[in-house]
């Protein structure tokens, strides 16, 4: 008999049952068991439970408190990563870079020069070579640079002696040496303290010349330095505009326009830090001299001057005392005479007499009385006269050579230091701004030792010489007339006389 669909249905449906039952053998025997097969199962998987590590694991050495609760700690081997070379330099613009790296380095190591400022000195050299300028010479190797940084470092005020107006060089140095001062002050300093005016003012006498600094400061536009010149030939309403917008930290400006900006409140200079007046001589000719004298004493801030001297003329002399009044540091590109005896005023007195020539001097040493060290070179037999002389004119004299300065700065009389032509040593003299020389000197190259020697820190230093009509005949006087004449100074008239009848003649 054949079975219909119920009964095969129920019998496909037994068999499935049986398979399942098959399976689940764990679900027939006791609870322990069942655990024991699934941990096995679990085993053969490679699969533990965070439980059982618990529950087996015991305390080690290593695991004294079974922290690691029975874990097996992994280390993983460390690979050492390969650091892949950075393209050379060489091969990216020709080697310039390589070459900028060099100097920076070397310059560091050897001038102790910071990071900073060779970048900035860095941007500049590229400028130059961006717009095909002639410079020879690279700015890492300027011996001006690197002493002109040593003196804004110390505190002290620049004279530059050269008798010419800034290079290129000299204003990249400065520049630089500015935007590093700014930078190292704004880390120091909180951002709400930091002064508003200007860090830098170049006052300069034309419009020419104030395009020459700034084009040198646009290279430092990348490094957050503004530079903004103010000169005549511009709107002044747009210069005023221009200065509220932009703040600069660098200002170049003749003193006129300046003058008139900061009359109307436009730019306020009280703060500045740096102040650089260039081409003084051209400034005086051009009657400017007061105006500088008014934008110094604007600047109430403690602040360093830089006083490039173009003219060797005695006439400006006053002028550059009147805005160098502390210790300074000279400078100069070349190491000429004129350039070395810069602001010390040169006196040669002939007389025609002996007793005139005592006269002269005692007149020179009573005005002389106001300065507190003055040296005199004569010849010893002269000594006694010359110190009953300057005992009455209220000195202590020193006869000694070796005699402590420090200690003749305590005393409350001015000193007056005695020495011998024949033992003079001139390395000791650059404290003495005042030098007389009652019986002259035997050579030009002597005359020339004490010129250059005296007065090194100081744009006060005077020379008297005296000499009777008799020595002054018997005296090469050629050599030192063109020490006189290139130093800007006056030339005697007796000796002028003298060349002029021996021309005739």
């Amino acid at each position: 008999m054949a079975k219909g669909d119920d009964a095969l249905a129920r019998k496909k449906n037994k068999l499935n049952r049986k398979k399942m039952s098959r399976k689940n053998d764990s679900a027939t025997v006791s609870a322990r068991i069942a655990a024991i097969i699934t941990a096995k199962k679990r085993r053969k998987s490679g699969k533990r439970s965070m439980c059982q590590g618990m529950c087996f694991s015991l305390p080690t050495p290593e695991d004294p408190f079974n922290e690691r609760q029975g874990k097996v700690e992994i280390t993983k081997k460390k690979t050492k990563k390969v650091k892949k070379k950075k393209p050379s330099p060489m091969s990216i613009d020709g080697g310039d870079e390589q070459k900028t790296k060099k100097k920076l380095t070397g310059a560091k190591n050897i001038n102790g020069l910071p990071k900073f400022l060779m970048t900035c000195l860095n941007e500049i050299e590229t400028l130059f070579r961006s717009d095909d300028q002639m410079h020879e010479t690279s700015l890492f190797t300027s011996t001006w640079g690197i002493e002109f940084w040593k003196s804004f470092n110390s505190g002290k005020d620049v004279l530059e002696t050269s008798g010419t107006s800034s290079t290129l060089d000299q204003i990249a140095w400065i520049v630089s040496t500015a935007t590093d001062a700014i930078a190292r002050r704004e880390k120091e300093e909180q951002e709400d303290s930091l002064s508003n005016s200007p860090f830098l003012l170049y006052l300069v006498p034309s419009q020419s010349k104030a395009s020459q600094v700034r084009s040198v400061c646009k290279a430092l536009k990348g490094l957050g330095i503004h530079a903004v010149s103010l000169h005549q030939g511009a709107a002044l309403d747009h210069q005023i505009s221009g200065l509220k917008s932009c703040e600069p930290e660098f200002l170049v400006s003749t003193p006129e326009r300046l003058l008139e900006i900061v009359a109307v409140k436009g730019v306020d200079i009280s703060g500045v830090s740096l102040l650089v007046i260039d081409e003084l001589g051209s400034l005086c000719t051009s009657g400017y001299l007061d105006a500088v004298k008014s934008i110094k004493q604007a600047i109430s801030s403690e602040h360093r001057s830089i006083v490039f001297n173009d003219s060797y003329s005695a006439s400006y002399i006053l002028a550059v005392q009147s805005l160098l009044s502390r210790s300074i540091n000279r400078l100069a590109l070349s190491d000429s005479v004129a350039s070395q005896a810069s602001c010390i005023i040169q006196t040669v007195n002939v007389c025609a007499s002996e007793e005139k020539k005592m006269q002269k001097f005692s007149e020179v040493v009573e005005s002389s009385s106001t300065s507190k060290m003055i040296y005199i070179i004569a010849k010893e037999e002269s000594f006694k006269k010359f110190k009953a002389l300057l005992k009455l004119n209220g000195f202590s004299v020193s006869a000694n050579s070796d005699s402590n300065i420090s200690e003749v700065k305590k005393s409350r009389k001015p000193l007056a230091r005695l020495i011998d032509i024949e033992q003079l040593d001139t390395t000791v003299m650059k404290d003495f701004e005042t030098v007389l020389l009652p019986d002259f000197v035997p050579s030009l190259d002597t005359y020339v030792q004490i010129l250059t020697s005296m007065a090194r820190d100081s744009v006060h230093g005077e020379l008297h010489s005296f000499l009777t009509e008799k020595e002054a005949v018997s005296y090469p006087a050629g050599l030192v007339v063109n020490v006189l004449e290139d130093c800007g100074h006056k030339v005697p008239e007796f000796w002028r006389n003298m060349d002029t009848s021996s021309m005739s003649d």
